[in-house]
């Protein structure tokens, strides 16, 4: 008996089961950027999806798109777009997605994200480029089906900074937490870790819970996680930074506050963005230079070794 053809049938399978699985937290997590969607029922400045379908397309494989897909068009047909309009954004994102996963395998990414060139990849290609596709055919989808309740510039603007945060946000940090696990080369303790959470948590309720203009409390906090815990450190402090930010931007409250409640949280998103940008560039340097320092002990030592008699 032939074991090839049931190993195929197997692999196709989990292939199809880790798809569904794909789909169940894009649609869930896609409700969830729904819930803040303020100008355009279909439109929102925070979209989580987009980072997670990059993430598992790359570091899974190109073929789970249809998780994406299905995902994507379940998120909008529960919305009142009409079901062509939901399965144009569906198209989009899925698009934008296998668009994202094949530039960054064109350069040669690596989801470590141990080099800044990775950084640069990430930034240029994945969040930039990619989400140009979602957000022109998305905005063309709800034109064609009568949904626009805004411009279309600025429906377009919304869409493609929502989606770009969603790939520095979340894209990063599942590719830190997945490709360094368990985390034993990381130079602080698990005290200094709880420490350090205590102090960004307790600086941001003070900083959102007022209207005091005194965001940059977090860079200290951010560059604090980067040194001790590198990447892992750099992107969950980033994504802890946007979670209190968003969430205190929804409630009226923080440095934040616009006119537009979609531009509030495009600034609140935007600004923990960047911050967890910073944080893992300087992560990426300073892992760079100790790797540095451990090839030269390590040289050091070898050549002591050949010389003593």
């Amino acid at each position: 008996m032939n074991a090839a053809p049931i190993r195929s049938g197997r692999l196709a399978a989990s292939r199809w089961i880790w798809a569904l699985v794909l789909a169940l937290a894009y649609f869930a997590t896609a409700k969830l950027g729904l819930e803040l969607a303020f100008a355009t029922a279909s439109v929102t400045a925070i979209w989580p999806p987009t980072g997670i379908a990059l993430a598992a397309l790359v570091l899974w494989g190109r073929g789970l798109w249809p998780g994406v897909l299905l995902g994507a068009f379940l998120a909008n047909i529960t919305t009142d777009v009409p079901v062509y309009t939901a399965g144009g954004i569906a198209v989009g994102n899925t698009l934008e997605a296998l668009l994202g996963a094949w530039l960054l395998d064109r350069v040669g990414f690596r989801p470590t994200m141990l080099r800044l060139r990775d950084i640069f990849a990430l930034v240029v290609l994945g969040a930039v480029l990619s989400t140009i596709v979602s957000a022109t055919i998305g905005v063309a989808s709800l034109s064609i089906g009568d949904s626009l309740s805004e411009g279309t510039l600025s429906t377009w603007r919304i869409w493609w900074l929502g989606d770009m945060g969603g790939d520095l946000l979340v894209a990063s940090l599942i590719f830190v937490l997945v490709t360094h696990w368990p985390y034993r080369d990381l130079p602080g303790s698990v005290a200094e870790a709880v420490a350090l959470t205590v102090a960004l948590v307790g600086v941001e309720l003070v900083v959102f819970s007022n209207d005091v203009r005194a965001a940059y409390l977090a860079f200290p906090i951010v560059v604090w996680a980067a040194l001790r815990f590198l990447q892992p450190g750099a992107t969950v402090a980033a994504f802890l930074l946007a979670v209190i930010a968003v969430t205190f931007t929804v409630n009226d409250s923080g440095p934040f506050i616009r006119p537009s409640e979609d531009d509030s949280l495009l600034l609140a998103q935007s600004f923990s963005a960047v911050v967890g940008l910073t944080g893992l560039i300087l992560a990426t340097v300073s892992f760079q230079r100790m790797r540095a320092e451990r090839r030269a002990q390590r040289l050091a030592h070898e050549l002591q070794a050949e010389l003593l008699p």
